[in-house]
């Protein structure tokens, strides 16, 4: 596939993640999360909530290579707010001079996510299909949305408040499941923006993982998606998860590269005192 080709694919996953962050601006939820959709970055920001999955840096762009002047420039709210951040950027695609710049300000590189593209025109599920006693279907009630967060909260170990803006409380996405008899089993998030749907927290029990149930469930809103005018499905993937991805036909196109605060910015940002001072009582802070 000719690089171009990849680049654009790269840039539908970094948009469609874009659009995910901002919609935590249409949260149900206090304190507001407030978004800056700018020229030269989206820059999303919780106060008061010092989650790193409510406050990040993406899309960061400049015709000039980066100055430290400019970073601090986007980093100004969360030093203000007292928040930690993430920074993710495209791999190959960011402005020269950022990923030093952020190493200087005493970010670190926690690696990243393979960014991975499917176009929806005349695709057709050729998955294995699941056992017959699993059933498939969108998360509608409040009881099937509960229970589709606290599997992906369970599998991916992420904190309940944050994950609940992200999907119950956030109009634009939808809650998905999947059934072993009466026992919900996987879960997913999807969201359409434009042309393009969004696959986020796609999660398996682990007694029901290796049944072909999160490749169907994917199948699923992947039709549906199609149906309603979608022509092309993006998300990123962990490695353990590149194989299911591959069989249902999406393709690799990229690297989004996730940048959080070092040990040194973390106490910055939180106000706390240097390593190297000292209490009244000659002892170290911790």
């Amino acid at each position: 596939m000719a690089l171009e080709q990849l680049n654009q694919m790269a840039l539908l996953v970094e948009r469609n993640w874009c659009a995910a962050w901002a919609s935590l601006g249409g949260a149900r939820a206090q304190p507001a999360t407030i978004v800056e959709n700018l020229p030269e970055m989206l820059r999303v920001y919780t106060p008061g909530e010092p989650e790193t999955l409510l406050n990040m840096v993406i899309r960061y762009a400049s015709a000039q290579p980066v100055t430290a002047e400019r970073v601090e420039a986007a980093i100004a709210p969360y030093r203000a707010h007292q928040l930690p951040f993430q920074w993710w950027l495209t791999r190959g695609l960011e402005p020269t001079g950022l990923r030093e710049r952020l190493a200087a300000l005493g970010m670190e590189s926690w690696g990243g996510a393979t960014m991975m593209c499917l176009p929806l025109d005349g695709w057709v599920s050729r998955y294995p299909p699941a056992p017959a006693t699993v059933t498939f279907r969108r998360a509608l009630g409040d009881d099937e949305q509960v229970a589709a967060l606290n599997i992906i909260c369970g599998v991916f170990y992420i904190p309940y408040a944050p994950m609940l803006r992200w999907t119950t409380l956030n109009p634009a996405f939808e809650l998905w499941l999947a059934w072993s008899g009466s026992r919900p089993v996987a879960a997913m998030a999807t969201l359409s923006d434009g042309e393009t749907v969004g696959i986020y927290h796609l999660a398996t029990l682990p007694g029901a993982r290796r049944r072909g149930i999160a490749g169907n469930l994917l199948a699923l809103a992947l039709g549906e998606a199609r149906a309603h005018g979608c022509r092309w499905a993006t998300l990123t993937a962990t490695p353990e998860a590149r194989a299911l991805y591959d069989a249902l036909g999406f393709r690799a196109c990229g690297l989004l590269e996730q940048w959080m605060p070092g040990q040194r910015l973390s106490r910055e940002l939180s106000g706390a005192p240097p390593r190297d001072a000292y209490d009244g009582y000659g002892g170290s802070w911790g």
